[in-house]
């Protein structure tokens, strides 16, 4: 008799992407049931750091796991250092699955005396965990998140591979260089607009150049000018040109989904001395591919 897969059950602490009700009534399911199971306060949290756990679970020959979209939590795993097996593992996604879809997929599985393991929330600092994970399955490592994003979130490996290598300098909320990305290539599991979120992409439904957009068209000029001008409620601080300011920063915002507080919250200083950590500063091409040119 083969043995009954791992559950593992997320229940997304940090976000309401899934509502309270159907995260509830799956795990007072399992519960009712005395199905043996894992239940985590965040996948997101547990991959930013690393935790080891993931490395335990995903050497496991069987698991279903229920959270949110498949290719979300697949690179999730990637990103927090432990990739899945590609057979054995089942992805029940509370996002878009109906309960009763949910619970029947799970009713093969055995009941257990055994008591499961708890996983406390990391409560050592404020953080949320929002940030970007990349889907190396699509990511043409054309470097434009790295170059764009103004938080130092991105890095290079020792193979000049685009890594997210510093989460926690992600601002919440803000998806935008999941929007400037060409392949579509960079989810936000947190997020609620597909396929940023990790849904799946369509080739043909003719968003491609949307989503990946030059930044010289949306911006008509260089991002870090664009904000480093701003002034009080997202308005250029140049008299002359405080009406064209105000348009491209409007246009920056609702292409890019960005939060008004996240630029607000951008020094002058701050802009500059990102712009001057450009890797594509000392060639003389850090305007052109911030902007996405050629």
């Amino acid at each position: 008799m083969s043995k009954s897969p791992l559950i593992l059950y997320c229940r997304c602490a940090y976000s309401q992407i899934i509502p309270d009700e159907v995260k509830c009534a799956i795990l007072n399911a399992l519960d009712s049931k005395g199905v043996e199971f894992e239940a985590v306060p965040d996948l997101c949290e547990l991959a930013a750091r690393h935790d080891p756990m993931l490395g335990r679970w995903a050497k496991t020959d069987a698991m279903k796991i229920v959270a949110c979209f498949p290719r979300t939590v697949k690179w999730l795993f990637h990103a927090g250092g432990a990739p899945l097996q590609s057979e054995g593992v089942e992805f029940l996604n509370m996002r878009i699955a109906s309960i009763e879809s949910i619970l029947d997929s799970l009713s093969e599985c055995e009941g257990s005396a055994t008591k499961r393991e708890k996983i406390d929330l990391d409560k050592t600092g404020e953080w949320v965990p929002w940030f970007p994970v990349i889907d190396y399955e699509r990511c043409a490592n054309c470097k434009q998140c790295l170059n764009f994003c103004l938080f130092g979130v991105y890095g290079l490996s020792e193979q000049e591979q685009v890594q997210v290598q510093k989460p926690a300098n992600c601002k919440t909320n803000c998806p935008a260089c999941a929007r400037v990305c060409p392949q579509k290539a960079i989810i936000f599991p947190k997020y609620t607009e597909s396929p940023f979120n990790g849904d799946q992409v369509k080739e043909d439904d003719g968003e491609g150049a949307k989503a990946g957009a030059k930044l010289s068209e949306l911006l008509g000029g260089d991002i870090h000018d664009v904000l480093r001008h701003r002034g009080k409620g997202g308005v250029s601080a140049r008299g002359a040109d405080q009406h064209e300011g105000s348009r491209r920063l409007a246009k920056l915002q609702s292409a890019l989904d960005i939060p008004p507080e996240v630029i607000e919250s951008l020094s002058g200083e701050d802009i500059a001395s990102t712009k001057e950590d450009c890797p594509n500063a000392e060639r003389g091409r850090c305007n052109r591919e911030c902007e996405g040119g050629d």
